[in-house]
């Protein structure tokens, strides 16, 4: 579904990642490690079309991705990528149902709401619907960004550190909702510090710093 090749990718005048090669299908699960600055969030974000200043190539679903075209990376994002990074960045200030809602398009809003009660069941967090949002716990607050993520049906997520704030318990949880994307076609793509996260079933890139 992803086939990209990264040639070098630059931030003033330095070099961040080169000669990267990502190839990813349905299910498949990938892992980025290395050293803080190595570039494993850029490489992140190139994947996720939010940094298309890099030399190389995009391919999505066998077709070649303009990538100065604003409209067909904007429309590509909006149907198949979900993001969560390590500040769940919840609003404490609006409610579980609208900060669910929020990243959802307003065409798109009507068929969302039919999906509440479903996505919350599934990060397991049906229970927390009428809670007021500033009383939820860190874990709480990543797997509603999780379900934020979701609600919108993508076929990808991409998490920067997603777990990095979290106790053993709820690393355990936000892992198991990865995992079970993963493993009905979904694809996860996720960088970490945190080693005892990884599995045999996920793939893993290490990312050196250049």
């Amino acid at each position: 579904m992803i086939r990209l090749y990264v040639k070098s990718k630059k931030i003033s005048e330095r070099i961040i990642v080169s000669n990267i090669k990502v190839d990813l299908s349905k299910g498949d699960f990938l892992v980025f490690t290395g050293p803080s600055g190595a570039g494993k969030s850029t490489l992140l974000n190139i994947i996720g079309m939010l940094d298309i200043n890099f030399t190389g190539t995009y391919s999505f679903s066998g077709i070649n991705v303009n990538l100065q075209n604003a409209s067909v990376l904007s429309s590509l994002r909006r149907k198949y990528f979900g993001y969560v990074f390590q500040d769940s960045l919840i609003n404490e200030r609006q409610s579980v149902i609208r900060n669910l809602l929020c990243a959802v398009d307003y065409r798109e809003q009507t068929k969302a709401k039919e999906k509440i009660n479903e996505t919350l069941e599934y990060v397991g967090l049906r229970d927390i619907i009428n809670s007021p949002t500033a009383i939820l716990s860190g874990g709480e607050k990543q797997r509603l960004a999780l379900a934020r993520a979701l609600i919108k049906s993508p076929k990808i997520l991409l998490a920067d550190e997603p777990t990095a704030s979290l106790d053993k318990i709820n690393k355990r949880k936000v892992m198991e909702i990865f995992k079970l994307f993963s493993s009905t076609g979904g694809i996860v793509i996720m960088v970490t510090h945190d080693i005892d996260l990884i599995s045999q079933d996920m793939m893993v890139l290490n990312i050196s710093s250049s």
